[in-house]
């Protein structure tokens, strides 16, 4: 089985294309090596991130997120065991993340599981949406 977590953080501030960019580097490179996959959704100061791994990796990078002071006010919106991973071919998807698709998010999962997959397909619509084009990026 594999742990998958959504949660949803505020950043203290915007940050610039190179700090994302340094963020997803440092994660692909560390995720990659402790077995984590996901995908890291930004926009503006929001951050939603999907994460997978083993319950242990899961725990101990969680612990590590939520003690970084570069965000506020996270949120964990599912924390669920599934039998295969949504993101086997990439350490670290990357999005655009519409505010309005972040709060959809959030309130779907109010009233109960989401699949990663389904919240994956969110996020792409609400981008194309805004910005004509598929915005994923692959590892």
């Amino acid at each position: 089985m594999i742990r998958q977590v959504v949660y949803l953080s505020t950043a203290r501030n915007p940050g610039s294309d190179a700090d994302l960019t340094a963020i997803l580097d440092t994660a692909r490179a560390k995720n990659g090596d402790k077995g984590i996959t996901g995908l890291l959704a930004h926009g503006g100061t929001l951050f939603l991130q999907i994460l997978e791994g083993t319950p242990e990796a899961i725990d101990a990078l969680m612990a590590k997120i939520s003690a970084d002071t570069r965000h506020r006010s996270l949120r964990v919106l599912q924390d669920i065991m599934v039998d295969e991973r949504s993101f086997c071919g990439t350490t670290m998807a990357a999005r655009t993340l519409d505010p309005d698709a972040a709060h959809l998010i959030a309130a779907r999962l109010r009233n109960g599981m989401l699949p990663a997959t389904t919240i994956a397909a969110v996020l792409g619509d609400a981008a194309e949406a805004a910005f004509g084009a598929q915005v994923l990026k692959a590892a």
